[in-house]
């Protein structure tokens, strides 16, 4: 059970980077602002929690906030504790293992 929780962080963490890398903390398409605000905002408007977290490099730590009826937003936080939503969507899964193509 272990191995899959953590197979299945590992890809989420994965996908963030993939998209951070190529999507940037301070894209100007991003609402930014503090982490706090972003985060309180994601609670109110849309029941979400954090769920997954993880840093991204020595600059940035990638959150993926979930809601019970499966909406998700990825933000990114800096040191400087500006954080920027990079994806927003719905319908989240968790994907079994076998379906991933993720060994344990």
């Amino acid at each position: 059970m272990f191995a899959h929780i953590r197979s299945f962080k590992f890809a989420a963490v994965l996908a963030a980077v993939t998209l951070f890398s190529s999507a940037g903390v301070a894209s100007a398409a991003a609402p930014c602002g503090s982490h706090d605000a972003v985060a309180k905002s994601l609670t109110t408007k849309f029941k979400e929690a954090r769920r997954i977290m993880g840093v991204v490099n020595a600059r940035a730590v990638m959150e993926i906030f979930m809601s019970p009826q499966g909406t998700w937003t990825v933000v990114v936080t800096d040191t400087r504790g500006v954080a920027c939503i990079i994806a927003t969507g719905q319908d989240w899964q968790e994907v079994p293992i076998e379906m991933a193509g993720l060994e344990s």
